[in-house]
């Protein structure tokens, strides 16, 4: 049985990669926004994956997990 913060780090990368294939998926419609909605559909992913970067940090302070080693 993985720790809640195993748990919880899993679903995020699965959710950031869920937004990523959909994002990919529905390129066409994304190139035609306006220049706000863009940025702020990229600051959005940004928070997304600095999150999921600030939960590695900690799964591999405190558990010592590292996916590449």
């Amino acid at each position: 049985m993985l720790p809640p913060s195993m748990y919880a780090h899993i679903m995020n990368g699965l959710l950031v990669f869920a937004a990523a294939v959909v994002a990919y998926i529905n390129f066409s419609v994304l190139r035609r926004l306006d220049p706000y909605k863009l940025v702020m559909i990229f600051l959005v992913f940004s928070i997304a994956i600095g999150i999921h970067g600030l939960s590695h940090m900690g799964l591999e302070a405190v558990y010592g997990f590292n996916p590449l080693k």
